[in-house]
């Protein structure tokens, strides 16, 4: 009797939970409404995506409406994300993992991860999209990704504790600062990867920017309130800019007339975006932003978005009216973002 109950018990317990089961393997092959939803959203102008490296997400903003719809599950402590420069994957970089992780920028789903050997801080695509240089601050080095083929290639040690990359857009260099050292490493991009020059600069270089022509870096120096001039034909500062207090990312865009390079600015202390003439390195505006303004990204569409840190938001900016034109609220401690285009159909 004993027996039989416990089997008649068994029975029920197990279809009672083959629903469930059920329920599980549906959600797993196939997106909730919720998913689709954020997948099918209609972005015309593009989208921004925000770094939330205290909430181990991505955040995804409407460029046309200004509004955050959706947001992307990461790996531990994401800290920079980039669109690859075809559009098709957007790469994210863990300062709590030691690997990069690929993103579909249709199902938003990881499509593949990149062991690099150490946690991972700021990178960047050559411009043909066939490598990634990604900084290894823990570790003093630059890592090299086949992108193609999610394998690293090489690592190449650069100063102490490196954090910003930029490659030249010519494709010839990439520039590396190194925080504690107080130097920028410029390595060549040939079959190997090497530094060729060390070059000063202020306290602090945090992260870097170069001019459309490939000749000229600008560096921002984080506990300088400055940006250093960075001659790249011949491997030498040549000058020094005011910012703001704490300096760190920043971005350029052409003049109105096209005759200089504007820099815009967001200065992490002083909760401020400056806007500076690069050619004439004077200050043209400031603009106040969130506490803890610290990445910077621009759109096609005339608009210049800033993280801010500590208030977990964005500002958007209106770059030809130079005023505030919407706040967003996203994940917590945004961090570094990028510009994507509307994705393709699914």
């Amino acid at each position: 009797m004993n027996k039989l109950r416990a089997i008649i018990l068994t029975s029920v317990l197990l279809l009672l939970a083959a629903p469930v089961l059920a329920a599980c393997g549906d959600e797993t092959h196939e997106p909730t409404a919720a998913q689709v939803s954020v997948q099918t959203q209609s972005t015309p102008q593009g989208r921004i995506l925000t770094a939330n490296q205290a909430s181990n997400t991505v955040s995804l903003i409407d460029v046309a409406t200004d509004t955050a719809y959706g947001t992307v599950a990461t790996g531990s402590q994401p800290h920079h994300v980039l669109g690859t420069p075809d559009g098709k994957e957007f790469w994210v970089t863990l300062y709590g993992e030691n690997r990069l992780q690929v993103f579909d920028p249709v199902s938003l789903k990881e499509v593949a991860s990149v062991d690099v050997g150490a946690p991972n801080d700021d990178l960047n695509f050559s411009p043909d999209g066939t490598r990634v240089y990604v900084s290894l601050g823990t570790t003093d080095a630059l890592a090299v990704v086949d992108v193609p083929n999610r394998k690293l290639l090489q690592t190449v040690p650069v100063g102490k504790t490196p954090h910003g990359v930029r490659v030249t857009p010519d494709g010839k260099y990439v520039v590396v600062t190194n925080t504690v050292d107080n130097t920028v490493s410029v390595l060549s991009l040939g079959s190997e990867v090497k530094v060729v020059a060390t070059i000063p600069t202020g306290q602090d270089p945090f992260e870097v920017v170069i001019s459309p022509d490939s000749k000229t870096a600008y560096v921002s120096n984080f506990l300088g309130a400055s940006i250093s001039i960075v001659d790249l034909t011949t491997n030498k500062t040549t000058g020094y800019i005011k910012s703001g207090k704490q300096p760190a990312m920043m971005s350029i865009v052409p003049s109105a007339d096209g005759s200089s390079d504007n820099l815009w600015v967001a200065n992490t202390g002083a909760a401020e975006v400056w806007l500076i003439d690069a050619a004439s390195r004077k200050l043209i505006t400031r603009i106040p932003a969130g506490q803890g303004s610290h990445g910077t990204a621009v759109t096609p569409s005339g608009k210049l978005y800033i993280t801010n840190t500590n208030d977990n938001n964005v500002t958007v900016i209106d770059i030809a009216g130079q005023k505030v034109a919407a706040t967003i609220p996203v994940g917590n401690s945004p961090n570094g973002l990028t510009y994507m285009p509307a994705p393709a159909a699914p």
